[in-house]
């Protein structure tokens, strides 16, 4: 073989080589994961609907005041999770706190009625003064922070 025969051969080794190490082209381009607001976002979404139909399940006597309190705080979970500002926070607090003020009163009517779960009044009572004693604690928390 020649002397430029043989660079020829050996370009073209160093090149083959160099295109074996090459990654392959991607024939689609890869998914991005989802991102994180608008997994939150459904998030939020699922626990209102789950909510709103636990509430409505409730009133009709179908299921415990316990469930609607757990839905509750998902929901408050949720909106945590997504406040972008100390007033976000508050207000999911805030909202919670009227959502378990309003399952109180109801629970309270019932049993007056002569209807209901015995047990379900002290419950309420419980949750209403949980979301009271964190709504407190996060005004308190953001006037130590200057928020």
């Amino acid at each position: 073989m020649s002397c430029s025969r043989r660079r020829q051969s050996l370009v073209l080794g160093l090149i083959l080589t160099g295109l074996s190490f090459a990654p392959a082209p991607a024939s689609d381009p890869p998914q991005e994961p989802p991102k994180l607001t608008s997994l939150a976002q459904a998030r939020l979404k699922a626990a209102i609907k789950q909510y709103d139909e636990t509430w409505a399940y409730y009133q009709q006597a179908r299921i415990d005041s316990y469930q609607v309190y757990v839905w509750s705080k998902l929901i408050l979970d949720s909106r945590r999770d997504m406040a972008e500002k100390p007033a976000d926070q508050l207000a999911a607090f805030d909202d919670h706190l009227t959502r378990m003020k309003k399952l109180e009163s109801l629970i309270k009517k019932v049993r007056r009625l002569g209807f209901g779960r015995s047990y379900d009044v002290g419950a309420s009572e419980y949750y209403r003064l949980e979301a009271e004693y964190w709504l407190t604690r996060e005004k308190e928390a953001q006037k130590v922070t200057g928020h």
